[in-house]
């Protein structure tokens, strides 16, 4: 193998004089520093022009802005630059070096034409031979000649260093006439030449489509608006999108697309961003030359107004992740400001027509490795940037760990909510002129914005380093590429605006820093010269970093075909690894720092090795013939608007015990709504089947909880369900009442006769068998949860006392007042904690801290503060005490709600819910709010708080003075002194340990965070593992879909410090709401609400 190290000549002189001709680095240096257009020679704006007849509200992407495109177009070893204009004409400037360059448009007739709507551009080798080519898309309101893209072709370059052009993109078959936004090429067949994916978007948007229409329109073939696949037929580009497997349909708005092997097996792979509700596409190449839509089955969510979007490993595990980009703010007023989606009506339409959970959020999805993606843009930090467009993953400080640039803006606020309240007004009320239509732009607001640029601080999360960085400036932004244009070794950037000068940044990295970098380039084969689609691997010390050549991300542009990575405080780099397309690969062995190297795919000849499959901990097994939960769901939000989840989707309770006396355990599956718990029998081959174990069963409630006791001392097991659920229940409903069934000793049921226990009609949650009054018998503890339609409200939790003879006396808050404090409960388990011999109950509760009572004489005893000396108020969901390291101490694990949500908690900044009868019309009016930037805001809109409170409407006359409204502007003195108030100080799960007698807080691998934790369980080991399992798919729709958690296996060290397993290691893809979890006979049972029993065992 031969591997060429080509330094450029700019490169050597960069290094000759970086301390020479720069000196030390100023204290004041910013890693980015904008270079004046004066001094670079890049003097291009792309200026819009409004008139009647060409507007934002003529044209819906009026103002989606121009792109930029990178390539050496005479290669002299030097990046150049092509910036599209909407309007204006497109510019190519040839880099002359040291960041200054010369405009060689109008030499190289490549301008465009002169009617024109120009958008995205990007260079392509598209003859393979070793010449940078431009094709160029067009949309707009303009006839369809006008709209035809255009490929210049590189004919070859001067003594001047000029190259010049020939437009042949009707010679290609890619003068394509639709409404095109950008291009992708890529070698989907492996054949060898560049095959193109066309990103598309139709001009009008739909509205108030019914089912039966969105089902039309999605089987519709439309090839001007839809995203279209070109197969390269020697030279001659071939349509071929619905032989390949791809939807033609008109509800197309392709903004943003990416082609990577995000799956692995050697074939790339599409990703589509669609706009609007149109669905995103993730195509998984089947390495037939067809295409399957997988995103249903590995994307949980996806964002609404899909934009510009990158694929990348931002996590450095090997795997390529995917971030796309929408428009929510970061800001609280602009939040409150703009149009937000809130309708539940159109959301469940979507979903039910096959579009998709869509969110208005930009999304994260973290690779599973396993065909799965966990969502976690909020956990990370970058779910919020505002009207975006370019997001580029990329290593800017050369730490090891890619960075995230995001470009930002929209020239005025289209959808901002008195505006279009004026649109309406004027289009309703008056007559529609020109001068009358021009007016009515000017009165849209304007706000421009700073781009974003987040430092990946490597514990999947990010911090926004635009300030500190030197991105401070305001703008509208649009396309945008990373490059390196000086060749010192870090990466400059790029910046396409409206009405506003190109933004050059030059790159500070190498002089500030003296940090240490690889280049990567890579020549391929046959006609795919600049080898796209090969994966460059460096490894050191067990990390590794790993890149895949695809060029065409982002927004409307391609970057640098150099691979760059930063290398931060590696101290050597171990091995570098190339995987070209088609299955060579080649590797280096202690590659030095600083350099560019240049790797020949005509030069690897072994062929790559075969993916090295990791046998999986855990195996699914086949699910149990009705062993399923079944709930009917009801919409609680059309009820009570504010609440945080779909309160109604609980279960299943899933509890074993050996019913029969036969030495083996059994399962008790508790119902949904309209349907009866079931008991399954264990035979002696491990096989469970259905009992016809109940005589009767009230299947109007839900089984929120259950629990196995001996109830009447006969050695027999009896069972006690709570039933409980919200639904369309009221306060004090006798739907609500609890079960007691007796057991004759066989595994059959009865219920218990009338007086056994009391007939209460409390909204419970937990039941709990406990000798609280350490008479000998066992008594119950039954935890109260929110009363139905009134949340946040909860009814008192209540101890039911065994007499001894089978039967029960309730004992409430007037007896015991510490029950009356008890409320909002999850869960709760029983143990010594102390080693003292009493036993104590811990409870896990939300909007309440940690309850840990004692049974002291004959009641229960807060010793909380004994144990604990943290205040910790969290939104807990489950519970789990075990002694994880076999020192004789149990520890804590509670469940929390998670990291990944909008919601904000803290000891400095807690999250709050206030309520009462504001409105005294008899309902409760809950109002939450957090800290948004260190100021507490409510998170209810103005159409929300309208609709919760008509009254408050008039306080606030427009939008715009509600942005900026606090819970005090909203709620009178008055009415803030006689709210209940609820605070959390923490979301986060987390692992209590005890030291010194006290319990403290153990640290907890990130992803654990990913999701809200309802199930927690130990597996055996020492330290023994942990198998944490939730999500939250039933959230209000600003919310949105919480699901990130697979079930997640965590093992310990001899340190006792837990590392996450990955999810195509540990064997887990537990999809859908989990609430319980057994351990039988080694076998993990998993409880998945409105889906079968899970079950996974051990190869291990």
């Amino acid at each position: 193998m031969i591997v060429e190290i080509r330094i450029f000549v700019p490169f050597l002189l960069w290094t000759a004089c970086l301390w020479a001709c720069t000196g030390p680095a100023s204290e004041n240096q910013t890693l980015f520093e904008l270079i004046p257009a004066e001094q670079s020679g890049i003097f291009f704006s792309n200026n819009l022009k409004e008139t009647a007849l060409a507007n934002i509200l003529t044209y819906q992407y009026f103002y989606n802005g121009g792109g930029v495109a990178v390539g050496d177009v005479n290669n002299d070893g030097l990046m150049d630059l092509f910036f599209t204009g909407n309007m204006t004409s497109n510019k190519l400037y040839l880099n002359k070096g040291d960041l200054k360059f010369q405009d060689i448009t109008l030499a190289t007739g490549t301008a465009g034409r002169e009617e024109h709507w120009t958008t995205g551009a990007v260079m392509v080798d598209i003859n393979g031979n070793g010449l940078m080519d431009i094709y160029v898309c067009y949309s707009g309101n303009l006839p369809s000649d006008a709209r035809r893209n255009q490929l210049f072709v590189n004919q070859g370059i001067d003594e001047q260093g000029i190259p010049y052009f020939e437009e042949m993109a009707k010679a290609y078959g890619i003068d394509d006439p639709g409404y095109s936004t950008s291009a992708l090429f890529f070698d989907y067949d492996l054949d060898g030449d560049l095959d193109l994916m066309l990103l598309q978007h139709n001009p009008e948007l739909y509205s108030n489509l019914d089912e039966s229409n969105y089902r039309k329109r999605l089987q519709e073939h439309s090839p001007d608006m839809s995203s279209k696949l070109f197969k390269n037929n020697d030279g001659i580009f071939e349509d071929v999108t619905l032989e390949a497997g791809l939807s033609g349909t008109p509800l197309s708005y392709g903004l943003g697309g990416n082609v990577a092997d995000v799956n692995g097996d050697g074939y790339p792979d599409i990703y589509i961003a669609n706009d609007y509700s149109a669905p995103d596409y993730l195509y998984i190449n089947n390495g037939n030359g067809t295409f399957s839509d997988r995103i249903n089955e590995q994307i949980g969510h996806t964002s609404l107004y899909t934009m510009g979007m990158d694929i990348a490993d931002f996590n450095n595990d090997g795997l390529l992740d995917i971030y796309t980009l929408d428009m929510l703010p970061e800001d609280n007023r602009r939040q409150k400001l703009l149009f937000s989606p809130e309708n539940y009506d159109h959301f469940d339409l979507f979903v039910k027509v096959g579009l998709h959970h869509q969110y208005m959020r930009n999304m994260l999805q973290m690779n599973n490795g396993n065909g799965t993606f966990s969502e976690i843009g909020q956990l990370a930090g970058i779910s919020n940037t505002d009207w975006s467009w370019t997001p580029l993953f990329a290593d800017f400080n050369n730490s090891g760990k890619k960075d995230l640039f995001v470009s930002n803006g929209f020239l005025k606020d289209l959808t901002n909510l008195d505006f279009i309240n004026n649109r309406k007004e004027y289009l309703q009320n008056q007559k529609v002129t020109q001068n009358g239509l021009i007016e009515l732009i000017h009165t849209m607001p304007t706000t421009p914005l700073q781009n974003y640029i987040f430092e990946n601080q490597g514990n999947l999360r990010f911090s926004n380093m635009a300030n500190d960085w030197g991105l401070n400036q305001l703008s509208n932004s649009n396309g945008a590429v990373y490059v390196d244009l000086d060749n010192d070794g870090d990466l400059e950037l790029v910046i396409n605006n409206i009405n506003q000068s190109a933004f050059l940044y030059k790159n500070n990295s190498r002089e500030s820093q003296q940090s240490n970098f690889l280049q990567i380039e890579l020549e391929g084969k046959n006609k795919n010269t600049l080898a796209l689609g090969t994966k460059v691997t460096i490894y050191s010390d067990g990390q590794l970093q790993m890149q895949e050549q695809t060029l065409y991300k982002g927004y409307q542009g391609n970057v640098g075909p150099v691979l760059h990575f930063g290398l931060g405080d590696w101290k050597r780099i171990d091995s570098l690894i190339v995987n070209w397309p088609g299955g060579s690969s080649e590797s280096i062995i202690h590659p030095e720092y600083n350099q560019r190297l240049v790797l020949s795919a005509s030069n690897a000849n072994t062929p790559a090795k075969e993916k090295i499959c990791t046998s999986p901990k855990w195996i699914s097994e086949p699910s149990i013939s009705e062993l399923a939960h079944s709930n009917i769901i009801f919409n609680d939000f059309n009820r009570q608007s504010q609440l945080m989840e779909n309160l109604s989707a609980k279960g299943p309770v899933l509890i074993k015990a050996d019913v029969n006396g036969d030495g083996l355990e059994d399962i008790f599956l508790g119902g949904g709504y309209g349907e009866a718990g079931k008991i399954f029998i264990q035979n002696k081959n491990g096989e469970f089947n259905k009992s016809n174990a109940f005589s009767e069963y009230n299947a109007e409630a839900v089984d929120v909880h259950a629990a196995f006791l001996d109830a009447n001392g006969n050695g027999h097991l009896d069972l006690y369900i709570v039933r409980g659920g919200y639904h369309q229940f009221k306060s004090r409903d006798q739907k609500l009442r609890d079960e007691l069934y007796i057991n004759d000793g066989n595994g059959n049921f009865t219920k218990s006769t009338v007086g056994t226990i009391p007939e209460i009609f409390n909204s419970s949650s937990v039941v709990v068998p406990m000798d609280i009054n350490n008479d000998g018998y066992t008594d119950l503890f039954i935890g109260g949860t929110y009363v139905p339609g009134r949340f946040p409200e909860s009814d008192e939790s209540y101890v039911l006392l065994n007499k001894g003879n089978g039967a029960f006396k309730m004992i409430s808050g007037d007896e015991w007042p510490i029950l009356s404090s008890l409320k909002r409960i999850n869960d709760a388990v029983v143990t010594d904690i102390n080693k003292d011999g009493s036993q104590e109950l811990v409870i896990a509760s939300e909007w309440a801290p940690i309850y840990i009572l004692s049974s002291y004489g004959n009641r229960l005893e807060n010793i909380t503060d004994k144990l604990i000396d943290e205040n910790f108020r969290g939104l807990w969901k489950c519970l789990l005490i075990t002694d994880l390291n076999g020192d004789g101490q149990v520890e804590l694990i509670l469940g929390n709600h998670g990291l990944n949500s909008p919601y904000r908690a803290s000891r400095k900044e807690p999250m709050q819910l206030h309520f009462a009868d504001f409105d005294q019309n008899g309902s409760v009016d809950p109002i939450l709010s957090y800290y948004i930037h260190g100021k507490r805001y409510p998170i209810l809109s103005r159409d929300e708080l309208a609709a919760q409170m008509y009254r408050k409407k008039a306080v606030f006359s427009s939008y715009g003075q509600y942005a900026e409204a606090t819970l005090e502007d909203i709620l009178t003195k008055a009415e803030i002194d006689k709210a209940e108030i609820l605070e959390i100080n923490t979301l986060e799960t987390m692992l209590f340990i005890l030291k010194n007698g006290k319990y403290i807080v153990s640290p907890l691998p990130y992803q654990v965070q990913m999701a809200p934790v309802k199930s927690v369980i130990s597996l055996e080991g020492k330290p023994k593992a942990l198998f944490f399992a939730g999500n939250s798919n039933y959230s209000r729709i600003k919310i949105g879909k919480i699901d990130g958690n697979y079930g997640i296996l965590l093992k310990a060290d001899d340190n006792f410090e837990y590392s996450y397993t990955s999810q195509y290691i540990s064997g887990f893809r537990v999809n859908g709401d989990v609430n319980s979890t057994l351990n039988i006979n080694g076998s993990l049972y998993i409880g998945i609400h409105n889906q079968p029993v899970a079950i996974y065992k051990p190869l291990e």
